[in-house]
């Protein structure tokens, strides 16, 4: 609730900004009460050309409106722009695999778009309290469909983001063991994703998993919505791999083969959930495959590189949940020659942290992957596997590089806390990493 105004002032801005070093002339700061309070740096938002401000504290120095939770204030902009925007909104989200899904998606509806810039797609890990209301507001009379990606960590995120972002398409891509220390079961996982369920309008059409074991459970809360489902085996769009990134989908609108921009199961899985988005949106084949082609994924998803040795180095270390970790073991057992497995540790798994561990180590060896190097696991994921060694640190792990076995093919992979880029870095001689 608005609550004073610390001058009088008609404003237009061109933008929101919560942080003033990446402020752009005409943007309306807003002063969140952070780790980094920002009301500690509204001189230097208006020394880079901000419009105005937002504040909880009184500003006699800047023009700014004053209101009594800053926060609170920038949801409220970013509903109102919400429910002001005539476009299509698609929004997905799931334990594993939203951002490439959202990077095949958006470049699929660029790639139908007569203008790409006409598609607005999250940035970066915009995707919870903050980024969604701050991408919301890049709604504009030029963005005709808005890509969203929302991410949870406890049971009612989803609920709000999509009450926030009232998608006409939505997708749940899977409920799988992440964030378990935070959401306390699987059970819980599989409601808060089913939460965007309830969130699509209800003449709009929901997106899911044709193989996941929660399918019934999310097919109950579609109600009067359209259904579309993918899978490989199953669904509205399905898909059969040719090798480890050409891959022939089956929809609707006729068979396509694709060469994908990454490798693996998963992410053929997060493609065909991004047709089926984009065909419930009206988008044609065509787009479908030219925007599959050409999309751009972020790095640090099964990614491959080349090593300093010449040997491939796969870098999946974007993020890691248990059952992601056992699709990249899959791919990996597949490959030829000596294999090696570098992982790292898995964050929020809660009390089920060392029992998730120890079932990776045999999922490992009985994939036969001949070599596992463990950092800041602990020991439970070694109790079972004869050939591995563990590093405390990711320091003492870069350091005994050149004394691990040698292999035609090593994947990296663990959660982002973990700082496994820092190993691609040197296996690859990459600078300075990139995420």
């Amino acid at each position: 609730m608005v609550t004073r105004v610390a001058l009088c002032w008609r404003c237009r801005f061109s933008g929101v900004s919560i942080d003033s070093r990446r402020l752009e002339p005409g943007n309306l700061f807003i002063a969140l009460k952070g780790a980094r309070d920002g009301h500690h740096f509204l001189d230097a938002a208006f020394a880079a050309g901000a419009a105005g401000a937002i504040v909880s504290r009184p500003s006699t120095q800047h023009p700014a409106i004053e209101v009594q939770d800053t926060e609170a204030a920038l949801v409220a902009l970013a509903v109102a722009y919400r429910a002001i925007y005539p476009g299509l909104v698609m929004a997905l989200t799931g334990s594993q695999g939203k951002t490439s899904t959202r990077g095949f998606l958006g470049a699929i509806m660029q790639a139908h778009a007569q203008d790409p810039n006409s598609v607005l797609i999250t940035r970066g890990n915009f995707n919870n309290q903050l980024g969604v209301p701050l991408t919301l507001m890049r709604l504009n009379a030029s963005i005709e469909v808005a890509v969203l990606e929302l991410g949870a960590s406890a049971v009612g995120d989803i609920q709000t983001l999509g009450n926030w972002s009232r998608p006409h398409i939505g997708c749940v891509l899977n409920a799988r063991d992440a964030h378990l220390e935070t959401f306390g079961s699987l059970a819980n996982i599989v409601r808060g994703k089913g939460e965007l369920i309830d969130c699509v309008s209800m003449n709009g059409t929901v997106v899911l998993p044709a193989e996941d074991p929660a399918l019934s459970i999310w097919s109950a809360q579609v109600d009067s919505r359209d259904l579309w489902t993918f899978g490989r085996h199953a669904g509205d769009v399905r898909f059969t791999p040719k090798t480890d990134r050409l891959v022939e989908f089956e929809t609707p609108l006729g068979r396509a083969e694709v060469t994908l921009p990454t490798i693996g199961l998963h992410f053929m899985e997060n493609a065909s959930a991004a047709i089926a988005m984009a065909m419930a949106a009206d988008a044609d084949l065509d787009s479908c495959v030219r925007g599959l082609s050409e999309a751009v994924i972020e790095p640090g998803r099964m990614t491959p590189l080349q090593g300093l040795t010449g040997h491939l180095v796969i870098d999946d270390t974007y993020n890691a949940s248990p059952h992601a970790v056992r699709a990249a073991i899959d791919w990996l057992a597949t490959q030829a020659g000596d294999r090696l497995l570098i992982l790292g540790g898995l964050a929020e798994l809660g009390d089920a942290s060392e029992t998730l561990m120890a079932e990776l180590g045999r999922y490992a060896s009985h994939a036969g992957i001949e070599h596992l190097v463990t950092c800041g696991t602990g020991d439970a994921i070694g109790r079972d596997v004869t050939s591995v060694r563990h590093f405390e640190s990711v320091e003492a792990l870069c350091d005994a590089l050149p004394e691990l076995p040698a292999a035609a093919v090593t994947l990296v992979k663990g959660s982002r806390s973990a700082q496994m880029d820092r190993v691609i870095d040197a296996l690859t001689g990459r600078q300075g990493g990139l995420h």
